[in-house]
C-alpha cells in the first residue's frame, strides 16, 4: 500500500513538474506585423464626419444670399438646411438651382447634421408640392341582414 502512494505521488509530482514546465516554455504572443497606426489620430476640435441621412422637409424660409432655408417643426423648432458649394441639386431628372426652390414647397434628398438644428444639404433630389398619397379605397359598410 505503501508503494502504491508513492507511485501515486510520483506520478502527480512528474505530472505537476511537466506542466509547470510546458507553461514557462510558451512565448506571449507577439503581433505578426508592427503596430502602425492605420489613421491619424482624431482631432478632439472636429467632429467626426456624420452620414448622410434621407430628408423630406417642408421649406417654410428661404434665404437667398446665405444660401439656407428653414423648416419649422410642428413643435415650433427652426431647422436650418444649408446649400454647399458641392450640393447636388435636381428635380427629378432635371438639373435646378437653389433659387428654383420656394417657400412652402417640400425637398426630398440627403442631408448630414452639423449642429443641433442645422444640417448641410448634400443632395437634392426633388422639391415642388407636396407629394399626394394614393387615395385609400372607401371601405363599404357592412351589410346587415334583412330582418
Amino acid at each position: 500500500m505503501n508503494s502504491i502512494l508513492r507511485a501515486l505521488f510520483l506520478g502527480l509530482a512528474l505530472t505537476a513538474g511537466s506542466q509547470a514546465a510546458f507553461a514557462q516554455s510558451k512565448k506571449p504572443a507577439t503581433p505578426a506585423t508592427p503596430a502602425t497606426p492605420s489613421a491619424p489620430a482624431a482631432d478632439p476640435a472636429k467632429p467626426a464626419a456624420a452620414k448622410s441621412i434621407p430628408m423630406y422637409v417642408r421649406v417654410d424660409e428661404v434665404d437667398a444670399k446665405g444660401h439656407k432655408f428653414v423648416q419649422i417643426t410642428k413643435d415650433g423648432r427652426r431647422v436650418r438646411h444649408t446649400i454647399t458649394a458641392s450640393t447636388e441639386i435636381a428635380n427629378g431628372e432635371k438639373s435646378a438651382k437653389f433659387e428654383d426652390i420656394k417657400v412652402g414647397e417640400y425637398v426630398s434628398g440627403l442631408r448630414r447634421k452639423t449642429a443641433e438644428n442645422e444640417y448641410e444639404v448634400v443632395k437634392i433630389t426633388r422639391f415642388g408640392p407636396p407629394s399626394k398619397a394614393p387615395a385609400k379605397p372607401a371601405t363599404q359598410p357592412a351589410v346587415k341582414p334583412a330582418k
